[in-house]
């Protein structure tokens, strides 16, 4: 039996429904020049940190926009989403939190940006059920390097033997997988992972409706 203390949640994708405005805010960007930003853009930024999507945003838009432009302009249309409360939060999320919480020490690691984490919790009052909360632009390499887990799980004094991840992306399950925890994938289906990514998390459910149950199977 799998003794577990901790579970370390994903933010974008799995806790809220952001990727559609991730989406929208880039989308709209590139219609500016008469470009197209395509779902199979989108999947190859989820789970990734800041440097990662900048440097792909803006090889893509091939000097439309400067570095910073481009930061600027994306995280601004971000935030505003979350304080108007357009960012969708995930079915059970809420339940999924309240559930965990009663158990075990929970913590957050994200691909996003601080300013965005900050945004989504306080836009839904979740900053109280997390001990340690870490975005991967604080650590050498985002997902899927595991560096962001470890470095949580340090924080958190607990080792990735008795840590659950659950993660919605590709690069996550990965992540979580090489940090040596147990990963609990709730893939999207607009943005599936690959099939044998999928095979690699130890348990796959449809939403956080399930992670109770989820969880059971891992330490019960």
């Amino acid at each position: 039996m799998k003794v577990v203390k901790a579970v370390v949640f994903d933010l974008d994708g799995l806790l809220v429904d952001s990727e559609p405005v991730w989406f929208k805010v880039r989308a709209k960007m590139f219609q500016r020049f008469g470009m197209v930003w395509t779902d199979d853009d989108q999947k190859a930024l989820m789970g990734r940190n800041t440097k990662s999507w900048i440097d792909y945003v803006e090889s893509k838009l091939e000097g439309k926009l400067s570095r910073v432009e481009v930061v600027n302009e994306t995280l601004e249309g971000m935030v505003r989403n979350y304080e108007t409360h357009k960012v969708r939060v995930m079915p059970g999320a809420g339940h999924a939190l309240d559930y965990c919480t009663e158990r075990f020490t929970l913590g957050l690691a994200s691909g996003s940006p601080q300013v965005l984490i900050d945004a989504a919790l306080s836009a839904n009052g979740w900053a109280k059920y997390f001990s340690r909360i870490l975005s991967s632009d604080d650590v050498p390499h985002g997902k899927p390097s595991p560096d962001v887990y470890l470095e949580v799980m340090r924080r958190m004094e607990v080792s990735p033997a008795e840590s659950v991840v659950v993660e919605d992306s590709g690069s996550g399950i990965l992540a979580g997988k090489a940090a040596g925890a147990a990963v609990i994938a709730v893939p999207n289906e607009q943005l599936m992972p690959p099939k044998e990514t999928l095979e690699a998390a130890d348990v796959v459910i449809g939403s956080l409706e399930s992670l109770p149950t989820a969880l059971m199977k891992i330490f019960g």
